[in-house]
C-alpha cells in the first residue's frame, strides 16, 4: 500500500514577521486584521487585500482638498488621471516607492487618509505618431505628438527620447504662454492696443529656445549665443539625422497651473 502523503502544515508567522513580509507599507491596523485571517488559513496577500477594504471604507466619505495628476501611456493613447487626497503630505507620499494607484483601498491603507484615482481625459493618436510624455511631481503633465512624412515610422528609442524632451520643453515654456494670455486679456479688458494675435500653444512652442539638451543653447552668464536653436529647428534637425521629415502635431498640458 502507498503511504498517504503528509499534508503540508500552514506556515506560521509572528505578527512582526507577517508585517515585514506582507504588510510593511500599510497601516498596522490592516496588518493585525490580515494576520488573524492568515492564522485561520487564508492566503496572506488576500488577507491584506480584504483587510485594506475594511480599513478604507470609513475614509471614503472624507473630503479631499488636494489634486495631483499622472499619465499612463499605452499604444496610441495617453490617459491622464486625477490623484485626489486630503492633504499635501499624501501627495508627496504618492511620489515615494511603488504604488498601485488604481487600488483605492490599498492606497488608503498606506496613506491613512482618503484617496481616489479618477480618469481626467484620454488623448488618442494615430498609430504612426511619436508620443512624448513628461510628468512633473504629480503637479503637471505635458503630452506631445510628432508626425512623420513616412506613415510606417516606428517609434525607436531615439525618437521616443526626442519626443519626451520636447514634452519637457512644452511644460517649461507654458508659464510664459499663460502670462501672455493674461496680459492679452488685461489689454482687451482695458481697451489697450494689442500688437499681435497670440498663436495656439503648439505654434508658440515651436519658436521657443530648445532646452534640456546637452550642447544646445547652453546657459550663458554674461552673453547670449549668436543663434538660439528653437524647438522647431531641433525637431527638424533630429528628423534629418534619421532621414525623416518630422513636425510637431500637438501639445497638450494639464495640472495645477493656477498655483505656479
Amino acid at each position: 500500500m502507498k503511504k498517504k502523503k503528509k499534508e503540508k502544515e500552514p506556515q506560521i508567522w509572528s505578527l512582526k514577521e507577517f508585517r515585514n513580509q506582507f504588510g510593511n507599507d500599510v497601516s498596522i491596523k490592516v496588518v493585525k486584521c490580515a494576520y488573524r485571517y492568515a492564522q485561520n488559513g487564508n492566503q496572506p496577500q488576500s488577507s491584506i487585500a480584504t483587510s485594506a477594504v475594511l480599513y478604507a471604507d470609513p475614509f471614503k466619505k472624507r473630503d479631499m482638498n488636494c489634486l495631483g495628476v499622472m499619465a499612463e501611456q499605452e499604444s496610441g493613447k495617453v490617459t491622464i488621471w486625477n490623484l485626489q487626497t486630503e492633504t499635501p503630505s499624501a501627495q508627496r507620499a504618492l511620489l515615494q516607492g511603488e504604488w498601485d494607484y488604481h487600488n483605492r483601498s490599498l492606497c488608503i491603507s498606506r496613506l491613512g487618509e482618503n484617496f481616489i484615482c479618477t480618469r481626467r481625459t484620454t488623448l488618442r493618436f494615430p498609430s504612426e505618431r511619436i508620443i512624448g510624455v513628461y510628468a512633473h511631481y504629480h503637479r503637471f503633465v505635458a503630452v506631445v505628438s510628432i508626425k512623420s512624412d513616412i506613415e510606417s515610422t516606428i517609434a525607436t528609442t531615439k525618437l521616443q527620447e526626442m519626443a519626451a524632451t520636447v514634452a519637457k520643453n512644452a511644460l517649461a515654456h507654458y508659464p510664459e504662454y499663460l502670462h501672455r494670455m493674461e496680459m492679452r486679456e488685461y489689454n482687451l479688458k482695458h481697451h489697450y492696443a494689442i500688437s499681435e494675435e497670440l498663436p495656439e500653444y503648439k505654434d508658440f512652442l515651436l519658436k521657443q529656445p530648445m532646452r534640456f539638451v546637452e550642447g544646445i543653447n547652453p546657459p550663458q552668464l554674461f552673453s547670449m549665443p549668436a543663434h538660439m536653436i528653437s524647438v522647431e529647428e531641433y525637431i527638424i534637425h533630429r528628423g534629418q539625422q534619421l532621414n525623416l521629415k518630422l513636425d510637431l502635431a500637438s501639445a497638450d498640458l494639464c495640472g495645477d497651473f493656477e498655483h505656479l
